[in-house]
């Protein structure tokens, strides 16, 4: 965010100085042509200083732009990093690390779980992980007063379903974090459902194998 920030006060220094040296070069035309040839090589120098200035003000620029955009790629990739780490409540089951999630949850959240076989570790970690962004949606955009998580078993499959009451409309979008569930899902040859109308309410629901 610094750097950005960094980034954005430079580009608008540069586009200020860019119009200062315009008037700059204005008036010093107008006074070369007051007082004659002897101005010349003044306004030589003055555009050999000004050049100069420019130049690392560009490289300036340049560097931080950079800066800022490898930045952005290292958090991205501490995102997908974090996204795959095991947290160690899941060692207690899914059950239980469901149960964490929504105390912690800003949201107030009713849970429905009956699991009579515990699915494999990858499962579980999925779950967890899918059930967490879902609940962080519906705190952060939807305007949720409430949600339900669900999980049952059915001929070898995992079924969640994480539903809230907030605004709806929520939608796969490239890059987003929908979408970025489904591709987690997808690894294990999972399925994701989502089904949002406009004012709600929200219904995700996620299907897996039981071992993966």
């Amino acid at each position: 965010m610094t750097l950005g920030e960094i980034k954005e006060s430079l580009d608008a220094a540069a586009a200020g100085a860019g119009d200062a040296a315009a008037d700059k070069a204005r008036d010093a035309t107008m006074q070369g042509v007051a007082a004659g040839a002897g101005t010349g090589a003044e306004s030589t120098m003055a555009d050999g200083a000004g050049k100069d200035d420019a130049d690392d003000g560009a490289r300036t620029r340049m560097l931080v732009a950079a800066a800022h955009r490898n930045a952005k790629e290292t958090l991205a990739e501490l995102r997908d990093l974090a996204r795959g780490i095991h947290p160690p409540v899941l060692d207690r089951g899914l059950g239980i690390a469901l149960a964490t999630l929504a105390k912690t949850s800003p949201v107030p959240v009713r849970l429905e779980i009956s699991i009579a076989d515990r699915p494999s570790p990858a499962i579980e970690a999925i779950a967890y992980f899918c059930a967490a962004e879902l609940l962080a949606n519906a705190t952060k955009h939807s305007g949720a007063h409430r949600a339900t998580i669900s999980v049952s078993q059915q001929n070898g499959r995992l079924l969640m379903g994480v539903t809230d009451d907030g605004a709806g409309n929520a939608r796969l979008t490239p890059g987003g974090g929908l979408a970025g569930l489904l591709e987690r899902v997808q690894t294990v040859d999972g399925r994701l459902r989502i089904d949002s109308p406009t004012g709600g309410p929200t219904a995700v629901t996620i299907e897996l194998p039981d071992h993966a």
